[in-house]
């Protein structure tokens, strides 16, 4: 299954949320919500 989340009105820089988005790609959601957890570079907040 493939999803697509859009973000809208949020001041952050593209290259940043490319980052943290290419982190998480491909994976389970409970690891994905695991590794933002605990990541270093934060653009939202959980």
């Amino acid at each position: 299954m493939e999803t697509k989340a859009t973000l809208r009105g949020v001041r952050l820089s593209a290259d940043k949320g490319r980052l943290v988005a290419d982190m998480i790609r491909g994976m389970p959601v409970d690891r994905a919500l695991n590794t933002l957890t605990f990541a270093r570079k934060k653009p939202l907040a959980l």
